[in-house]
């Protein structure tokens, strides 16, 4: 006779893994400047892929063409930055993304913007199962006017069937609630270097019991509000979040 599994054991399809895409190790491909994945594993878990899409628009119409009002770094966007070397003002070493040790980051870096909403980049991260109490950092939301920088960035995450998910975030140095209409700022004219705290603002997903939400998709919306030909660029921190093993 067939002999029968105790009913105790765990299964990987019903229990709950914790994962990490850690831009310092998770394997991650970039087949292009609007494209990339990421490969996150967890212990007695099947893997969960995240996938990076990125589209441009100018003027509110979608413009994927190297002539749009909001162009994206060829070269460097979606890119993680080295975290060893010399290092330049437009390609920088990331050791301390934020401040925390170690942390490095994936970058959304544009070549050139014209001012204002109209001209933006949304990147929407999609994730192959559903996750649950996803958290990360969105790092360098400066403001400061010469150089023009001043960065604009809003979040939107929704469900499998399409449902809004809620979110809160903790705020350093930034103001603003990261949604249409009210967008993460920098607070005051200011500068901070990716490898220091500031300029920043935790987004974290619910995870009690009554507020939990599973999250199919997070776009992240970034665009400048002086615009001009020098690059601006906000980082996206290491990604952590809960799923269903299988």
């Amino acid at each position: 006779m067939a002999a029968t599994a105790p009913a105790f054991a765990a299964s990987p399809c019903s229990d709950r893994y914790t994962y990490q895409l850690n831009w310092g190790t998770t394997p991650y491909s970039r087949t292009s400047f609007r494209a990339s994945s990421a490969t996150v594993s967890s212990l007695d878990s099947s893997a969960v892929t995240v996938s990076f899409a990125s589209v441009s628009y100018s003027s509110d119409v979608v413009n994927n063409t190297t002539t749009s009002n909001n162009r994206p770094d060829q070269t460097r966007n979606l890119t993680v930055p080295a975290n060893t070397g010399t290092g330049t003002t437009q390609d920088p070493v990331v050791t301390s993304l934020g401040g925390r040790q170690g942390e490095r980051g994936v970058m959304l870096y544009h070549a050139a913007s014209t001012p204002g909403r109209g001209n933006r980049q949304e990147v929407t991260i999609t994730f192959s199962r559903p996750v649950r109490g996803l958290s990360f950092y969105v790092t360098d939301i400066d403001t400061i006017t010469n150089p023009a920088y001043s960065d604009r960035v809003e979040v939107l995450a929704r469900t499998g069937t399409g449902a809004i998910v809620g979110f809160a975030n903790v705020k350093d140095g930034v103001t603003g609630n990261g949604v249409n209409g009210d967008p993460w700022l920098r607070a005051g004219d200011s500068n901070v270097g990716e490898n220091a705290g500031g300029a920043q603002v935790q987004v974290n997903f619910p995870t009690t019991t009554t507020g939990a939400a599973d999250v199919k998709t997070v776009t992240i919306t970034y665009w400048n509000n002086a615009g001009g030909t020098q690059y601006h660029r906000v980082f996206l921190g290491d990604l952590n979040f809960t799923a269903i093993g299988c």
